[in-house]
């Protein structure tokens, strides 16, 4: 009998110094020097002066640790990360985390006139002073939330700025080569407007190589602002596949589709993210679709034409270039109706250069636009006066040729129309 109950109190035993350990490791999680322990860990693993305003360890029903009031030099602020682990990690038996929850974090992302951003220096020299590991990362992730979070990004060297808040995310079974679930919502600012976005899709992590990739993507979206109307647009679509590779800076993106604004198309394109501004270059391409309801929705309404079936017809092709925080598209073709098209654009400046090869502006004409009784030597001369008085009211620099041009009762071969920002209209 001694020698059972002595078995008895063996579990006993061993529950009570449990429990005493607990409860030591819950009290001194709460002091300066738990907090200190975890600032200077987590400063040397990102490469920032990390703080940690409060520390808390829990045991039940699974153990835990919440770490609240978080900043990582200035591109970070966190007000709450808690990390729930199964019992067995508490023996090295397992790399799994049961869940990972962040609320409340911000990155301030910021670029300085001199073109150096601060978080370059993040994760820095880690790469090269780390060896290579001998087996494979096993780790993985039960559940991973992102809840309220929010990018503010600012560029001194281009005067650019735009901010997502209310970001979330969720995904699952999250482990180093093995695709996993994602869903992800986010509003924005950019200048003047505003807009919403959510996707899901499947993701892989490649964490050795620095290599991120999303595939069969499926997204939705709004944008409102000037110059859209109360209404704003509606954004719908499709990604095959995006990939950023980090050692590069380089971001690719293909197989995409879209309807926005009742436009619908295809795009592809690249993203350097690691240069002092960031460059891109997109290449969309609209299917044939009719231009009045788009250009309604879009803010900018097209006339009444002389020929009610004028702008019946819109394809466009462009190549949208950012280089030094100006945009261009270029080259841009098309075509409207039975006009085809080519050209360059760069919004910024207003600047217009485009060729068509031929086109009847008769039909383009607002309804009363030509005045009656008007002598028929004098037709093609005040049809063009009017085609230059549109453009003209756009404020652009823009230059026309034109193969053939029907204007009034007459021909023309070789054409140009030349319009000043100014109003002036050229030779």
């Amino acid at each position: 009998m001694p020698l059972k109950r002595r078995h008895v109190r063996i579990p006993a035993a061993i529950a009570l110094v449990a429990v005493a350990a607990f409860a030591i490791l819950w009290a001194g999680a709460r002091t300066p020097y738990a907090r200190g322990l975890i600032e200077g860990a987590l400063t040397e693993a990102v490469g920032l002066p990390a703080t940690v305003g409060r520390l808390r360890v829990g045991f039940f029903p699974s153990p835990r640790l919440a770490i609240g009031e978080l900043t990582i030099g200035d591109l970070l602020e966190v007000e709450r990360i808690e990390v729930t682990l199964p019992w067995r990690s508490l023996f090295g038996a397992t790399d799994r985390i049961d869940a990972l929850t962040v609320s409340q974090a911000t990155a301030r992302l910021r670029i300085g006139a001199d073109g150096a951003s601060n978080w370059s220096r993040l994760f820095a020299g880690q790469a090269e002073s780390a060896p290579p590991p001998a087996e494979p990362s096993r780790w993985s992730l039960g559940k991973i939330t992102l809840e309220g979070g929010a990018i503010d990004f600012r560029d001194a060297a281009t005067g650019t700025a735009w901010q997502l808040t209310g970001v979330t995310a969720q995904a699952r079974e999250v482990a180093p080569g093995v695709a996993f679930p994602l869903e992800l919502q986010a509003a924005g600012i950019a200048g003047g407007n505003t807009f919403h976005f959510a996707s899901q899709g499947e993701v892989r992590l490649d964490l050795a190589a620095g290599r991120y990739e999303a595939s069969t993507i499926a997204y939705r979206g709004w944008l409102g602002g000037d110059p859209l109307p109360l209404a704003g647009a509606e954004l719908t679509g499709t990604l095959a596949q995006a990939i950023y590779e980090s050692s590069a800076g380089m971001a690719s993106f293909a197989g995409g589709r879209f309807e926005f604004a009742e436009i619908p198309g295809r795009f592809e394109g690249t993203l350097a993210l690691g240069a002092p501004a960031m460059a891109a270059e997109v290449r969309v391409a609209t299917e044939a679709f009719a231009p009045r309801a788009p250009a309604i929705i879009l803010g900018h309404p097209l006339p009444v034409t002389a020929d009610p079936a004028a702008f019946e017809s819109l394809q466009v092709a462009t190549s949208l270039r950012l280089r030094d925080g100006e945009l261009a598209l270029d080259p841009l073709s098309g075509r409207l109706d039975d006009t085809n098209f080519e050209g360059r654009v760069t919004p910024g400046r207003r600047f217009v250069r485009a060729s068509l090869d031929a086109i009847d502006f008769n039909r383009y004409l607002p309804q009363d636009s030509q005045a009656a009784g008007t002598p028929a030597a004098q037709a093609p001369k005040a049809t063009l006066e009017a085609i230059a008085g549109e453009l003209a009211a756009l404020d652009i620099d823009a230059e026309l040729s034109i193969g053939e041009a029907r204007v009034g009762g007459a021909r023309m071969r070789d054409a140009v129309i030349r319009i000043t920002p100014d109003g002036e209209d050229g030779p």
